[in-house]
């Protein structure tokens, strides 16, 4: 039997074998960003803003 070759099967082909690392590797870059040493100090205050009292 010849496979069906179509739109459908070339776009999701395309998905998957293009963006789905595109976006891990985004995710990755972002999760490193949030989790570096230096970037603490800023995340901590930013956290504590709800709580403030102005």
């Amino acid at each position: 039997m010849k496979a069906i070759v179509s739109v459908e099967n070339l776009v999701s082909q395309f998905v998957l074998n293009f963006w789905t690392p595109v976006f891990v590797g985004i995710f990755l870059a972002i999760v490193c960003y949030a989790l570096r040493p230096r970037n603490k100090a800023p995340f901590d205050a930013a956290a504590k803003m709800p709580l403030r009292e102005d």
